[in-house]
């Protein structure tokens, strides 16, 4: 939007032939013009150069810069401009802004005060703020190439948009996400092919890191999200306890248990890990064709497959019947209907048909 800004001004003083442009130098403002030479530059004539201005490239700096380049093009044209009026960059006072991590901090503060939990705010801000370069001051620039980072219409593009719009209203940044946000929504996701057990399996087999291969393992046999691979408890193995996840605390059943004893779960090898996107970036680094929230798809549909009510399937992923009807249903393939059919089938005590032999209703000829 400030290029934008900056444009139309300098159309503004190109078409009013004011030989004066505004330009934006990282995130501050200045002026470049033919210019008198400064004092004791040993220079006789004018030549192009730059005025520093020490504003920030936003709607007031430029509107106020614009205003600065009339005034130097009418005392240039009268002969009235003074080096004296404008100092260089090293000798312009800066102001003191605060660094991202006292900026987050105060940012943290105002919404505690704002009445939202601590939970909402390590959910909804704290995990994406974390990832911010914590001892520079907060721009534009920074905050769109972290956008810009993420995949478009997912989730994770969706949280980076919201937290990082509500910290750029708190630092007063002018910035609009609402183009990078997309379309993501859970009623909304579209059908992809979930990863089958065998293949699942097969990458498992497939990594070398071994604490990323025990949080694969995690992932995969209890359908946890991955932020919540900090929240865990194993006092009670092979029942898994979320403690403080982000919709309480639960417990969760393996599915499949053999994977408990195969993937060696119970041997503890938790990676150091502070948010969910970490596993995104380590799925991506070892080239799994898949991202880790597929695994919690594929639990849920699994737990279809094994019977489990879903009520109880529901609870165990940590969100209501309503939410596990909706985003995870319409994720069951013709594969998965054909298995869940000849489970059922296959089951010694479903029903059977009527005892009685049928009549031949054939009409004699």
């Amino acid at each position: 939007m400030s290029d934008k800004l900056i444009q139309a001004a300098n159309a503004r003083l190109k078409a009013g032939k004011r030989g004066i442009a505004i330009e934006a130098k990282g995130d501050r403002l200045t002026l470049r013009a033919t210019l008198p030479p400064k004092p004791n530059s040993g220079k006789d004539k004018p030549y192009q150069q730059r005025i520093y201005l020490g504003w920030y490239a936003n709607p007031a700096g430029i509107k106020s810069a614009e205003a600065e380049a009339l005034r130097v093009s009418s005392d240039l044209v009268q002969n009235k401009f003074d080096w004296a009026n404008y100092q260089d960059p090293e000798a312009q006072p800066q102001p003191e802004l605060p660094i991202v991590s006292s900026l987050v901090e105060k940012f943290k503060v105002d919404k505690l005060a704002q009445g939202i939990s601590d939970r909402t705010w390590r959910d909804d801000y704290a995990e994406v703020l974390a990832r911010l370069p914590q001892n520079t001051e907060l721009t534009t620039d920074i905050i769109l190439e972290f956008v810009r980072s993420t995949e478009p219409n997912t989730r994770t593009r969706r949280r980076y948009c919201l937290a990082l719009s509500a910290l750029a209203r708190f630092a007063k940044l002018d910035i609009d996400l609402s183009q990078y946000i997309g379309n993501y929504s859970p009623s909304k996701v579209q059908p992809r092919d979930i990863p089958t057990d065998e293949s699942i399996q097969e990458w498992y087999s497939k990594l070398s890191n071994p604490s990323w291969q025990w949080a694969y393992a995690i992932l995969a046999t209890y359908g946890i999200r991955p932020g919540e691979l900090v929240t865990l408890n194993f006092d009670d193995l092979p029942i898994l306890n979320i403690t403080g996840g982000k919709t309480g605390n639960r417990r969760v059943y393996p599915i499949y248990p053999e994977w408990f004893e195969q993937f060696s779960i119970a041997d503890i090898k938790r990676p150091e890990i502070r948010s969910g996107d970490q596993c995104n970036l380590q799925f991506r680094r070892y080239g799994i064709p898949f991202q880790p929230y597929d695994l919690r798809h594929a639990w849920a549909i699994r737990s279809m497959e094994f019977g489990l009510p879903i009520e109880l399937a529901a609870a165990q992923m940590g969100h209501s019947m309503a939410v596990h009807s909706q985003t995870y249903h319409r994720w069951i393939s013709y594969r998965h209907h054909a298995r869940a059919y000849e489970t059922i089938m296959l089951r010694p005590d479903r029903p059977r048909p009527p005892h009685k032999k049928v009549k031949d209703s054939t009409l004699n000829s």
